[in-house]
Parts: C-alpha cells; sequence; structure tokens
C-alpha cells in the first residue's frame, strides 16, 4: 500500500507549469504543506494566512484573522505580500495561501494572486508559483493543476 493516502482528483501538468519545472520538487512540498495542515488543525473553520517561501522548506507568513477580512482591500494585500517579500530571501519567489474549504477557486485566491503579482513586481522579482492549500489538497492557481487526497500519510 502507498504512503500517499488516495488521490481523489488530478489535472494535467502543462509543461510550462513551476512544478514541472522544478521536477516536482514543489509538489512534494506543497504535498507536505497539506500534511502539517492537517496535523496542526482540525477545525474546519480558521483564519487564513499568506506565505512566501519554498512550500515544505521554509518561508514567511502572515495570518489574516476572519475578523480583519472587511478591511482587507486590494491596497493592503499588496502591503502584506510586499511586507513578506521584505523580509525573505531573494530566491523565494513562490506565493502559497493556506485557508479552510476545498482547493477549489475562490475570489480570494484570485484577489491574493494579484496581490502577489504587483508586490513582486514592485521588488523587481519573478514570481514563479501561486498556490491555495487546504486540508484537503493544493490548487495552482496559475494552471489550476490539483491534487486532492482523501487519506494523507506522511
Amino acid at each position: 500500500m502507498s504512503n500517499r493516502g488516495a488521490v481523489r482528483h488530478a489535472v494535467p501538468v502543462p509543461a510550462h507549469s513551476p512544478a514541472d519545472r522544478l521536477g516536482g520538487e514543489v509538489r512534494a512540498g506543497l504535498r507536505l504543506e497539506v500534511g502539517r495542515l492537517r496535523q496542526r488543525e482540525s477545525r474546519r473553520v480558521f483564519d487564513a494566512s499568506v506565505h512566501v517561501g519554498v512550500p515544505g522548506v521554509a518561508g514567511t507568513g502572515f495570518v489574516v484573522r476572519a475578523q480583519d477580512g472587511p478591511a482587507l482591500d486590494a491596497a493592503l494585500r499588496i502591503d502584506v505580500v510586499s511586507t513578506l517579500l521584505d523580509d525573505s530571501r531573494p530566491d523565494w519567489t513562490t506565493l502559497w495561501l493556506v485557508r479552510a474549504g476545498s482547493p477549489e477557486p475562490y475570489d480570494c485566491d484570485l484577489a491574493w494572486w494579484a496581490a502577489a503579482g504587483t508586490a513582486f513586481g514592485m521588488h523587481g522579482r519573478r514570481l514563479d508559483g501561486g498556490f491555495v492549500v487546504t486540508r484537503s489538497g493544493w490548487r495552482d492557481v496559475r494552471t489550476g493543476e490539483t491534487r486532492e487526497w482523501v487519506r494523507l500519510r506522511l
């Protein structure tokens, strides 16, 4: 029996995907992020967090409290990502959003992706990938590639 658990849904990876360029290291890191989220968070509803770094390896993050959600406009999201970039290594070119729900597209995913594009551009850094991590799996915001697990064993 595989230690990866059951894969419920998979979308083929386009050749231009960051996960493909990095030889699956990003996929493995995102899988690890899903596992860590499952270990530390048992609630169905929890505060989201946004991270810059290398999924599963290292990163810097910011917790977005649910009560602050209405105050988060585009400019404030750009400021948050920009501050994360100020505190990060120059070779960190990936952003991921950890949130409740399923990996299906939510409006907040696109709002954070837009903010990331602007903030990375302001810092003169390329943005290689933007991902959403949930308790059930992850999704690449750019390509739509999705991985979900019923049971995930790390």
